[in-house]
């Protein structure tokens, strides 16, 4: 949430935190964030815990047509920049996601509260 409201940013998101299995364990969203935005950020979070990698890697697989097969892995993966899994000690203790700005703004809100995980 910091790095969100940051200034002059004010970015206003759905957080998700998930467990290694991908269920929801803490939410909150900010004021004024877009309704969608809460089963996005849930979908970014479950996707990163449940393929170990950021969501953002499956975009960036599905921009080339090879990748187009993606999106039949599993209903629920979300392919879009903003969710992190939380590794402490080198173990994946669960994920984090994050929806209501742009893919990138996201990305770097949630990347500041994977990082405070170790």
């Amino acid at each position: 949430m910091a790095e969100a409201k940051k200034s002059p940013r004010n970015w206003k998101l759905a957080i998700s935190v998930v467990d290694p299995n991908g269920d929801l364990v803490y939410f909150y969203k900010m004021d004024q964030t877009q309704v969608a935005s809460i089963g996005i950020s849930q979908g970014k979070a479950r996707t990163a815990a449940r393929y170990r990698r950021p969501s953002g890697a499956f975009f960036a697989v599905m921009q080339n047509p090879a990748g187009a097969y993606i999106s039949t892995l599993d209903p629920t993966l979300v392919a879009s920049t903003g969710g992190f899994p939380l590794i402490e000690g080198g173990k994946l203790i669960g994920a984090i996601g994050c929806s209501g700005a742009t893919g990138d703004q996201d990305g770097v809100a949630c990347k500041a509260g994977a990082d405070t995980v170790k």
